[in-house]
């Protein structure tokens, strides 16, 4: 089982040192998972160029919303060079503080047509998302990208060992990174909730405790379907989550 941890850069020059300090600790960090956020000012292009060229090994993000394919084209055909193996590509929601905003228009199963077509030999992810509709269109949506050609799935954070078996029957074959995500305080909590649409089972413990037991049974479920996982420390320092999960 491969860990990817997730990390938003603030400042380059820290966010290398940190990410080299998370993986000479936890030999099972195999690379740093680079989210594109419109706020942050560093986007996922940038701090994964930076990773790059010094060693670590990054899995940008980028946002098809906000972006037309010869663009994602032009940047990912820089990062080659580099030695990028693997990048994730996500849909994006519209800002909600730009009420012009124009998106480009570009899909996510046309995207990764696209990208595959142009770099047979990088390995193209796409989201997973359990909460945002059906079961069956959720599935039915992975499908469609799959047959575009992507290579598998980063998933959104589970909170629930019964679901994520649900997944894991439905797509055993399927490279997939599963998601794992403390949430330990009410804000978080109604982030994903009103957000994220997620419904946390009735026994959820909202504290790192809590949720560094649970985490510790998702991992031994990925590890047993022989998936691999990704960790997204947002409201906790990435440091204590993972030596409070104790998992690696």
């Amino acid at each position: 089982m491969q860990i990817a941890l997730e990390l938003v850069p603030k400042n380059l020059d820290s966010f290398l040192e940190e990410s080299k300090s998370h993986i000479d600790h936890f030999p099972k960090i195999t690379a740093i998972n680079i989210p594109e956020i419109r706020s942050v000012e560093i986007k996922s292009f940038e701090a994964s160029e930076h990773l790059l060229k010094n060693g670590v090994a990054a899995i940008p993000h980028f946002r098809l919303i906000d972006r037309s394919l010869s663009d994602l084209e032009k940047m990912i055909e820089k990062l080659i060079p580099l030695g990028l193996k693997q990048t994730l590509l996500i849909s994006g929601d519209p800002p909600v503080d730009m009420p012009n905003f124009v998106p480009s228009g570009v899909k996510a199963p046309e995207a990764i047509k696209y990208i595959k077509s142009k770099f047979p030999q990088l390995k193209v992810y796409a989201g997973q998302d359990s909460y945002r509709q059906s079961f069956r269109k959720e599935l039915d949506y992975c499908k469609e990208k799959l047959n575009a050609g992507a290579d598998g799935f980063f998933t959104q954070p589970f909170f629930s060992e019964g679901i994520l078996t649900q997944w894991l029957e439905q797509l055993p074959e399927t490279e997939m990174w599963i998601g794992l995500c403390p949430v330990t305080g009410q804000n978080s909590r109604n982030y994903w909730e009103t957000v994220n649409q997620v419904v946390f089972p009735p026994n959820f413990k909202f504290n790192l405790e809590g949720n560094c037991i649970l985490g510790r049974r998702i991992l031994t479920l990925v590890e047993a379907a022989k998936k691999d996982a990704y960790l997204m420390p947002i409201t906790v320092s990435a440091s204590k989550y993972l030596h409070a999960l104790r998992a690696f």
